[in-house]
């Protein structure tokens, strides 16, 4: 799912995004965009899709009532709540990991949803390989699934599951090859027969994704790009929140959390800050 943020008083969104560059083993570098060209909608379920990076012209400022008790330095989202790190240095990020309650969603309307999820790039690129949860109201019926991601290609359902259940997820290389990911799962600390065949990726989509680590709920977008109703995931915990097996907090990382935000400006998903172990925090509806 791709993010659509911006930030307080930045107007150009070159400046968001920089220039950079990060290195895999015996790397060529790849340097990234300045611009923030929107991409096409790509599709997470026959219901979902999602955009990369648009900065919105007619954002208005958070209002009081609802900007209150936010982390320093937080950004500002159309579509994503949580936390995004970058690396401090060179090297590009790897693996990124993390667990979470599935939870139940409520909505005014009968058609809504919601995701939570992980992943590796999709901030400073538009390249995105991600997994998580997915909560989907049809006509007042709701449906849990696991997914996975390769932006730009659609995302895969994997199974349902449970509400309530914890969900621990992890996003790494194989051992054997270094353009080859394994996304894996477990289901309240179990194992499932359900996989996630291995991703295999070219290089520069591999250095590509290595620029951000995102731990993210997400409301998601229809595929015309208009807004679902909303749909309230009540507080929504995180924990083992790893990036290259360290912890979110580790040097080395740079972190922004990120608030999601209406198109009038009223602040309707927060970040908590980060816990005293550095790798857990929640995000919850404001009321």
């Amino acid at each position: 799912m791709k993010i659509m943020f911006s930030k307080i008083h930045i107007v150009s969104l070159s400046v968001l995004v920089g220039l950079g560059t990060c290195f895999l083993v015996n790397p060529v570098p790849v340097q990234h965009a300045t611009t923030g060209r929107m991409r096409s909608d790509y599709l997470l379920s026959k219901y979902f899709s999602h955009r990369h990076l648009h900065v919105p012209q007619n954002l208005q400022p958070p209002t009081t009532a609802t900007n209150t008790s936010l982390p320093p330095d937080t950004r500002e989202s159309e579509n994503w709540a949580g936390y995004i790190a970058t690396p401090t240095s060179n090297l590009c990020y790897t693996s990124v990991s993390g667990s979470w309650v599935v939870p139940n969603i409520s909505a005014d309307q009968q058609n809504a949803a919601a995701a939570q999820w992980i992943g590796l790039g999709g901030s400073s690129s538009p390249d995105l390989l991600q997994m998580g949860t997915s909560e989907e109201l049809e006509n007042g019926q709701l449906v849990t699934e696991v997914f996975w991601e390769q932006l730009p290609t659609p995302a895969h359902t994997v199974m349902t599951i449970p509400i309530g259940a914890t969900i621990y997820a992890s996003i790494a290389p194989a051992t054997n090859s270094s353009l080859t990911w394994n996304l894996t799962f477990t289901v309240n600390g179990q194992s499932q027969t359900q996989k996630i065949p291995p991703v295999k990726l070219d290089s520069s989509y591999a250095q590509e994704i290595g620029t951000s680590a995102e731990w993210i709920s997400e409301e998601p977008l229809k595929p015309n790009g208009q807004r679902y109703p909303f749909a309230n995931m009540g507080t929504v915990s995180y924990r083992s929140a790893l990036v290259d097996g360290q912890a979110i907090s580790s040097a080395g990382n740079e972190i922004e959390p990120i608030d999601l935000v209406s198109r009038n400006g009223n602040v309707l998903i927060t970040p908590s800050g980060l816990g005293q172990d550095g790798e857990s925090f929640s995000t919850s509806v404001k009321s």
